[in-house]
Order: structure tokens, then sequence, then C-alpha cells
């Protein structure tokens, strides 16, 4: 596969490159955009293979999920890729990732009940706990690009009542990887203190470190909530998947998709993609982890260090957390400054709590990985 093969986006109602003016205001539309979480990258010929098949059959009618085909392809994905034995039965389809959390904390919190999690924290998370009694732990860097958390002030909240405990692994944005040491950790606070573990692992296959599934570690009060389709870029297809091993929960979470929101039927083109990538890409994926290893180590090279910045190749995902304190630029004006020299569309890292930080997303081409290395320069330079 040719991970640097350009190929235009624009004009097919993408959210990264034709809506660029929602993020970033009126006048933007020409800016290269380095934003939302989906790559520049053709998934893999097995997966267009399979939806080429249900195209040219050319009936779309309603589909199911609950099979083998389907439940057997991720329960092999975890046997082979991180060595986690789960069961068919714990798997459920599920629209989306964050449709699935908020699905799960609706039927886990009751009114004013205590949620915790990380800062800084992907914003999908910040959206959906809104309505939510939320408890903040921030995470750490104790050197370049290695996060900690704080145990103590975990067990101090779980004394104090929370009841869920909100895990990304790896983090977005931070791009942390919970080791196995820390994860056993956690689950044994959560088991002391009678917590829920929500573990959301959309981004668990592109990491450069090891990945451990919590269901791994325990499988009472854990969920896995996660989907093919960040590893294999196909989240316009639709679909997801929550490992829920508790029946009595796994039971009520079908009760509200099903019958509560009428959203039993999966997309099909969801469904067969995360079949083809779970049973037929893993080659593809090991080929596009080593290219986005690439690219963010050019990035560290050109910039870490560069007039200040501080840029490091993070544990997992394709998004770069990128440290700008030391410049002493004023967060809104080299937001301005991306966008009005460098003319580049690059995340504020205020959107995920942290304004002296910006979130570049390198899930493309090394050319345009340079057009954003290049408009970063241009910004600092002015």
């Amino acid at each position: 596969m040719n991970f640097n093969k350009v190929i235009d986006r624009r004009g097919t109602y993408s959210t990264q490159w034709d809506y660029i003016e929602d993020r970033f205001g009126e006048g933007t539309k020409d800016l290269t955009p380095f934003s939302i979480s989906d790559m520049d990258l053709q998934s893999p010929k097995e997966i267009i293979k399979s939806l080429e098949k249900v195209l040219f059959h050319g009936i779309f009618g309603y589909s199911r999920w609950n099979h083998s085909e389907y439940k057997g392809a991720i329960k092999n994905w975890y046997l082979k890729r991180y060595k986690t034995v789960i069961e068919e039965e714990w798997i459920v389809y599920s629209p989306a990732v964050i449709y699935s959390i908020s699905i799960l904390l609706e039927e886990l919190l009751k009114d004013g009940e205590k949620i915790l999690t990380h800062t800084p924290r992907y914003d999908g998370f910040t959206k959906i706990l809104n309505n939510y009694n939320v408890v903040d732990i921030e995470l750490i860097e104790v050197f370049k690009g290695e996060y900690r958390t704080n145990f103590k002030k975990i067990e101090d909240e779980f004394k104090n009542g929370v009841k869920v405990f909100l895990l990304c692994n790896p983090e977005n944005p931070v791009g942390k990887v919970w080791s196995r040491e820390e994860l056993s950790k956690l689950v044994e606070l959560c088991k002391e203190y009678n917590v829920y573990l929500i573990s959301d692992d959309i981004h668990m296959d592109i990491a450069r470190k090891d990945v451990t599934p919590i269901v791994k570690l325990r499988e009472e009060k854990t969920v896995i909530a996660s989907s093919a389709s960040k590893s294999f870029n196909t989240p316009a297809l639709g679909g997801s998947y929550v490992i829920i091993p508790d029946k009595d929960l796994r039971e009520k979470f079908l009760y509200l998709v099903k019958e509560k929101h009428a959203l039993g039927s999966p997309m099909i083109m969801g469904m067969l993609s995360t079949m083809a990538a779970y049973n037929e890409c893993e080659y593809w994926l090991d080929d596009l982890n080593k290219h986005l290893t690439d690219n963010c180590e050019y990035v560290v090279k050109e910039l870490d260090g560069y007039k200040g910045l501080k840029a490091y190749v993070p544990n997992g995902t394709y998004l770069m957390w990128i440290d700008f304190k030391e410049t002493k630029i004023n967060p809104k004006e080299f937001q301005r400054r991306l966008i009005e020299v460098g003319k580049v569309a690059i995340m504020s890292g205020e959107t995920y709590g942290d304004p002296y930080k910006i979130r570049l997303n390198v899930g493309c081409s090394l050319e345009k990985v340079k057009i954003a290395v290049n408009g970063i320069k241009v910004a600092l330079d002015c």
C-alpha cells in the first residue's frame, strides 16, 4: 500500500476538507486541514472488495449483526492481536462508540452520581458528560511524551462516591497508552470501591506500545467500546461494538438500543468492513503503523525545539500533541497566525483542555505532513 499517494478529498462531503469553516471560521475553506481524526488514506483493498460485492448486488435491505461471522471476527481479532479471550456473547453492535458510552452512562449513573475521567480530554467525552457530575484528574507529563495519573487522587475520589471511571486507551489527545501495570492498579481500585470501568479503545490498533484490553484483567464491571473504523479509516460507513461481559448490563444496553432507540439493525457497510478488516487486513495495519510512526518522527525532527516548540512521538494514535507555551505566543494569536500566515487548520488544544497545545493529525501522506510543518514554522517566524 502506498500511503504517500495523495488523493483529493474535496467535493466528497468530507468533514475535514469540505467543512473547514465550521471549525476555523468564515474564509478558511482554502486552508490545508489537519483536524478531525480521520485519515487521508484509502482503506485496504479487501474492505473495498467486500463493499463492492454488496453494491453490485444492489439490494440494501435491513440486516442483522448477531451472528458468528461478525462477532467471531471481533473475537478472533482480540485473540490474535491482543492475546485476549472474549466470548461472542459479550459482543453487542452499536451505531457509534460515543453513542455507546452515552447509553452506558444513562444506565449506570443516577441523578447526581459522580463519574471520573482524565484531562486533557477528547471533546466528544466533554459533550456527553455535560449533564453529569464529572470529576477530573489531570494527566501530568512527567517527561516528554510520558504522562502519569495520580492514583492517590483516584482512590480519594472513589472513596467520595465516584460510580464510573471513563478511560480512553490510547488517550486522545495526549497519545498515552496505558501500561498493563497501570491498568491492573486501576482495575484493583475499581474492584475495591465497586466502580464501573468503561474504556474507549477506538484508537487501540494505532499504537507504539503494547495495548492491554481491560477485559483481559477483569470481566466484572468492565466495558470496552471500540470500532475498526479508526484503524482502517472507515468512520463514514458507520458501526461500532461494545464488549460487555456482565449479562444484566448487556441486556439493558440491548433494550435501550433496540427497543427505546430503535437502532437494532446495523449499517451493512460498517459491519462488512469490520469483518474484512479483522479477518484479512492485519498486514495492512502493520504497514500503516510504520507509516504513521515515520510521519510522527519527521514532525519531531523538524519541530521539536524549534523556537520553543516541544514535540514527541505519542505512544498511540496518529494525533500529535505539540506544546508551544515556551514560544511566549498567546494561544489566540498563534491560531490566527496558523490560519492567516501558515495557511493550515490545526486543532487548538483549548478544545481538549490546554490552550498552549495544538493537536496535529498526521494520518496522511508525508507530503501533507510537510505542509503542516512548514505552516507551523511560518506562523512562528512571522
